[in-house]
């Protein structure tokens, strides 16, 4: 039988590690494993004493792919030996033996998660072959290892260019200041919400939010597919002729087309038109959170909406125009704010007007809004993206 497998990368040690208080056992497993390891490129380090091996483990423990260990030894038995090796190397696998029937103490190996437990005496085929199996598990772990860290560094850099995707300049906009942030999804790092600001004229701007259904790469695509329809729009015709409904229109066109072969795939989108010279404001809204607009005490909500963009080709949406006063604060944002995975925790209409009234009278109206949104559900991160516009007119 052919148990060649390189469990190490190349140019990496790799040990094994055999431990028994007789030497001549030691002698007989070595003598039995000495040309597999050979053949896999593998050193065998040997101890009489298992604190021996112990005091070793912080400089090697990170090559040591597999331990053999008798139960019975004077200095520590080898169950309470794999339950210190496990604490501390979890990835290296175990592999008891025992001339013994010692209930208990086999029992106190298997919660130390022993890969195999072999009688003595054992038979060179089976021990061989239970080592390439042990050899087989850690090599598999240290390449999930290697590959999780490789799409956790792939969604870092996705992360950072959808963050870059959605960098919007609002300089030099008369009569408003506004507050962004967006927190996408930290598990993932690259999330489905969407937003986009584009100044029109001194007085004119247009805030646009979206959220796609889901989490994780395919939303984060369609986001980039949302701003590329963005993009392409003529600038000189919006400035001249842009109104939401429009632009909602045009966008579920574009995506009922692109998103054909991906029925499951929406977009929830609202777009508004600011013009501080009128002050006034014009939303339309494809399914996506109410708008609300916070001045001192008060809290108006607006939720007029029509579907979800990309659900069906030839809706037309429609539009609802809002007079704006001085010192409103209008609000969008994405559900991920409200939800959580926990139901009843899913903060209420009137809790979230209460503290967006509260936070109108801090000086950083998003940070608050986060913090309290974090502090009444008693969590340390979201469940989900989250993007939150504030417009202080």
């Amino acid at each position: 039988m052919n148990y060649h497998y390189t469990a190490m990368k190349k140019n990496k040690k790799e040990y094994l590690c055999i431990i028994d208080d007789e030497y001549q056992v030691i002698k007989s497993l070595v003598r039995v494993l000495k040309q597999y390891c050979s053949e896999n490129n593998i050193e065998i380090k040997t101890y009489t004493s298992p604190n021996d091996c112990l005091q070793e483990l912080p400089s090697i423990g990170d090559s040591v792919s597999v331990i053999l260990s008798d139960l019975r030894m004077p200095e520590m038995k080898g169950s309470d030996l794999f339950l210190s090796i496990n604490e501390h190397y979890p990835d290296i696998q175990l592999i008891l033996i025992t001339a013994y029937h010692d209930i208990p103490d086999i029992q106190k190996a298997i919660s130390a998660k022993i890969f195999a437990l072999i009688i003595k005496p054992w038979e060179q085929e089976q021990l061989i072959s239970e080592v390439a199996k042990a050899r087989r598990v850690f090599t598999l772990i240290e390449d999930n290892k290697m590959y999780t860290r490789m799409i956790k560094s792939q969604l870092e850099m996705a992360g950072e260019f959808q963050k870059g995707l959605m960098s919007t300049s609002n300089d030099n906009i008369t009569n408003a200041r506004i507050e962004r942030t967006y927190i996408p999804y930290s598990k993932l790092r690259v999330g489905g919400d969407y937003y986009d600001i584009c100044k029109l004229d001194d007085h004119r701007f247009i805030v646009n939010m979206g959220d796609v259904v889901g989490h994780g790469v395919k939303p984060a695509f369609v986001t980039g597919m949302l701003k590329v329809i963005s993009l392409s729009l003529d600038r000189k015709s919006l400035a001249a002729n842009y109104t939401p409904s429009k632009l909602l229109n045009l966008m579920n066109t574009q995506l009922c087309k692109l998103l054909e072969d991906s029925k499951e795939i929406l977009v929830t989108f609202c777009s508004i038109l600011f013009d501080t010279d009128k002050m006034e404001m014009v939303i339309s809204n494809a399914g996506h959170m109410p708008v609300s607009v916070v001045n001192g005490e008060s809290c108006r909500t607006y939720e007029h909406s029509g579907p979800a963009l990309g659900f069906s080709f030839g809706i037309e949406y429609e539009e609802d125009k809002v007079s704006l006063k001085n010192s409103d604060i209008i609000v969008m944002y994405t559900d991920g704010l409200l939800e959580s995975e926990i139901e009843h925790t899913k903060i209420r209409k009137e809790s979230l007007e209460r503290f967006l009234i509260q936070a109108g009278k801090t000086e950083n109206f998003n940070e608050s809004v986060i913090k309290e949104s974090k502090l009444i559900r008693d969590i340390q991160d979201f469940h989900d993206d989250v993007a939150l516009i504030s417009v202080h007119i």
